[in-house]
């Protein structure tokens, strides 16, 4: 059914939605949504299961294929309800003509493009202007009324080094710390930073160990980007030639402390934020993310010409301002709690 078209493209109802139409963007919108999900991390980690329940009603999802594979068995619960969409062939949902876009941030990751009565918006969400590792599709926009990006590390005060730069900085920390006798240990995501850093590593020829969650996702990895490696299994014990990849949320987990002579590093976007190395007591950060910052975001609206532009997640407002300056229709979109989330490791 036809909804009333706000003045914005963007709406917030139980997730990001497109005006005018039913289609609402990683989130699990109402039970007669069609929901577009752009890649494997954009919803929480118990997201996925809302789309799949038995109460979530007739919903349907749009996503790609390798976006699937890497939810795992998330993926698989809710390949009944998909409608598998392809790079490079656009389809027509009623009086709406749609296509996915990469966005060059995780395999499979996508942007939906709508194009309808004369009007073209397009949800960005999360892009990578830089592929961080071979097998992934580089970034593409499109030419747009309106755009909708996430704004994670949009904040113009988070100073970030080139990534091969900062991925060059990270090898010399684990170089010093193996020289020095001691055990690196890698705190970064999966779905982030960590697998370009793993396969410079590996490249290096430096062994690593993981964290059973990260060896997991880093196989689902693999089936799309077949350079990425293959750490062994951390069951407790680290051999002192090896670097320790670990998740930044499990920087307290108890495994930890029974390990000695360990140099912390995080390895993420939310690093280029003092307080946030403060906060995961590391002895050094380095900004790296495969999300856009905030030079980024405003060279991808110059490309597409758009004059409106909806920003969500944590670096929203300051963005929003600085839009504005610039004459844009530019306005932080979301529910009032995201806004204050902490940010992620990616």
């Amino acid at each position: 059914m036809k909804q009333r078209r706000s003045t914005h493209a963007f709406v917030y109802r139980a997730g990001i939605g497109l005006a005018g139409t039913q289609i609402t963007c990683d989130a699990a919108g109402f039970p007669s949504d069609l929901i577009f999900l752009s890649h494997a991390r954009a919803l929480p980690p118990r997201g996925p299961a809302a789309l799949f329940d038995t109460r979530a009603g007739r919903r349907q999802i749009v996503t790609t294929e390798q976006t699937l594979r890497l939810l795992g068995d998330a993926g698989d619960k809710l390949r009944a309800r998909t409608l598998p969409a392809a790079f490079g062939r656009p389809f027509n949902l009623g009086e709406h003509r749609i296509e996915v876009v990469p966005t060059g941030f995780l395999p499979g990751a996508a942007a939906l493009f709508c194009e309808s009565e004369g009007r073209r918006v397009f949800y960005l969400g999360a892009f990578c202007p830089e592929p961080p590792i071979p097998g992934i599709m580089a970034s593409e926009v499109r030419h747009a009324d309106a755009i909708c990006i996430d704004a994670t590390f949009g904040d113009a005060r988070l100073v970030f080094p080139p990534r091969q730069e900062a991925i060059a900085s990270v090898r010399a920390f684990v170089q010093k710390a193996l020289g020095d006798g001691r055990t690196p240990v890698l705190l970064a995501s999966p779905f982030g930073a960590l697998p370009a850093v793993a396969l410079d590593l590996a490249q290096a020829g430096i062994a690593m160990r993981a964290h059973p969650r990260i060896v997991a996702v880093l196989a689902r990895l693999r089936g799309a980007c077949v350079t990425v490696p293959a750490p062994a299994r951390f069951t407790g014990r680290v051999l002192s030639h090896e670097v320790l990849l670990w998740p930044p949320e499990a920087r307290d987990a108890s495994a930890l402390a029974t390990l000695e002579n360990l140099d912390f590093a995080l390895v993420s976007g939310s690093a280029a934020d003092p307080e946030a190395v403060a906060r995961m007591r590391v002895q050094q950060g380095f900004p790296l993310t495969n999300m856009p910052s905030a030079a980024e975001i405003l060279a991808a609206v110059e490309v597409t010409g758009a004059q409106e532009v909806a920003l969500f997640h944590r670096g929203a407002e300051s963005l929003v301002t600085l839009m504005r300056a610039r004459s844009l229709d530019a306005y932080a979109i979301g529910a009032p709690r995201q806004m204050l989330l902490p940010v992620d490791h990616r």
